[in-house]
């Protein structure tokens, strides 16, 4: 299972292994070992490993490349293809979850892994609650400063603005407090 939209942007990959009984150490060594390797590759921007919570076996790392090209040679390389084959003698299930642009505004705030996302017409919803109010306060405050720059520099620093405001502050405080209606 994974989804991906094409987009020049990071990627985040959510993996889940339930893990054999008893096999546990096992697969920490492994995570550590396939980590080690991953981070020489292009693009690679950081791994987290999530231990199961008690009373599951699911274990749950999460790693992010700076584009799908660059995470297409991490998952064609024949690195990759050795350390999952390895994984095979203590895993019973994995999932895979592939994220990228939008979709990582939504990510549940109080999980350290979000694999479900909100359906989209409630992002569409709160994307827009967000971007109109904020165009609107940029426009005013901002947009003056730029008027002396060309069109498309002022054009691209207000972008630039924007989407920084939306990435570090305003999406994250909104899903935060939308919480119990996005992931009803």
């Amino acid at each position: 299972m994974s989804m991906l939209t094409e987009h020049d942007e990071g990627v985040t990959v959510v993996v889940t292994r339930r893990v054999r009984a008893g096999q546990e150490a096992e697969c920490e060594t492994w995570m550590h070992g396939v980590a080690a390797v991953a981070t020489r590759f292009p693009g690679h921007q950081g791994i987290t490993f999530f231990r199961p919570p008690p009373g599951s076996r699911d274990w749950t790392f999460v790693f992010r490349f700076d584009s799908p090209d660059h995470l297409d040679q991490w998952e064609r390389s024949p690195e990759r293809a050795d350390w999952v084959e390895r994984a095979r003698a203590f895993t019973e299930r994995v999932t895979v979850h592939k994220h990228t642009g939008l979709e990582t505004w939504f990510a549940d705030p109080t999980s350290p892994v979000s694999i479900t996302m909100p359906p989209r017409w409630k992002m569409v919803i709160v994307s827009w609650c967000v971007a109109f109010p904020l165009i609107q306060l940029l426009s005013s405050t901002l947009a003056p400063a730029l008027a002396s720059l060309p069109r498309l520099a002022s054009g691209a620093i207000f972008c630039v603005a924007m989407v920084l405001i939306m990435t570090y502050a305003a999406m994250p405080l909104v899903t935060r407090a939308l919480k119990r209606w996005l992931y009803a």
